[in-house]
């Protein structure tokens, strides 16, 4: 196995698991009520209008990045949730511990990890750009 074909499978796993793990956060939110959501949101400080924001890019954020579509548009959004909830929740905290920003920081660094890679991983993006090369080159 050539070393591109390697990174690419490599990636698609650590995309795939980003994605499961988004997308059953944005469903927690989505099983909790996003009024629930909304109301937490708000209590710690946050507009209540933020809490659907999140559980959208979340969910269908997740279902995008688990095929492989939008990858880095998708990261850049996870990037922000996750700085925002270290900075404004997990912070104050410890680093490892129930309510600890391990998780957080790992996320984060997987989602700055899809925003400049090379490699990506198999999905819809990667063809979608295959195919863009090849009617380039007709």
């Amino acid at each position: 196995m050539n070393t591109t074909v390697r990174m690419n499978v490599i990636a698609t796993v650590m995309r795939v698991i980003l994605g499961i793990i988004f997308t059953m956060h944005g469903l927690d939110k989505l099983q909790m009520g996003l009024g629930n959501t909304a109301g937490w949101f708000e209590s710690i400080g946050l507009p209540s209008t933020l809490a659907y924001v999140v559980a959208l890019i979340e969910l269908l954020g997740g279902i995008a990045i688990i095929v492989g579509l939008l990858t880095r548009f998708v990261s850049i959004g996870y990037a922000a949730i996750m700085i925002g909830a270290i900075v404004t929740v997990k912070l104050p905290g410890s680093l490892i511990g129930p309510n600890g920003y391990e998780l957080d920081l790992a996320l984060l660094a997987l989602a700055i990890y899809f925003i400049f890679a090379e490699h990506i991983g198999y999905g819809v993006d990667q063809w979608l750009f295959r195919k863009k090369s090849n009617q380039e080159q007709v």
